[in-house]
């Protein structure tokens, strides 16, 4: 038999494949780890968005948004607000019709983390807000703040 003097080396794949399995591992482990929750969090700006029918006279008043925790206990329903989380904006509804509003919402610092609902109540210029309303909306599980 002749030899050639060239020796045939056998290829370890072992490693290569070790070290981009390990790196895609932490590379997709740091991406599930640095990626944010689903929320807002204290400082941002959230853009409450409302539409109703109304069905009254004309005149100013007052939109007001509260968020805070929806309450329904039998025949009972109560909104029980979050102290800071109070927005208001005066309006201007010429008469009966469907209207949409926006309320830009800027979320306190300090809110503790944690699901919020809504609540927006159309009200009179001499109504107490959460006392009175001429008309009242919820929205359960409105914001989330991380």
């Amino acid at each position: 038999m002749v030899q050639t003097g060239v020796e045939e080396k056998a290829s370890n794949w072992l490693l290569p494949a070790a070290v981009i399995v390990g790196g895609t591992g932490i590379a997709v482990g740091l991406y599930f780890y640095m990626r944010k929750p689903p929320g807002v969090d204290p400082g941002d700006k959230v853009r409450a968005h409302f539409g109703f029918g109304y069905q009254g006279n004309g005149g100013s008043y007052i939109l007001l948004v509260r968020f805070g925790y929806h309450r329904i206990s039998g025949l009972f329903d109560w909104f029980d607000p979050e102290e800071g989380l109070l927005f208001s904006k005066q309006i201007s509804l010429p008469g009966s019709d469907s209207y949409e509003f926006d309320v830009d919402c800027v979320i306190p610092d300090g809110t503790p983390d944690r699901s919020y609902d809504a609540e927006a109540s159309i009200l009179s210029l001499d109504m107490q807000p959460g006392q009175d309303w001429i008309l009242r909306v919820f929205k359960d599980k409105a914001i989330t703040v991380r």
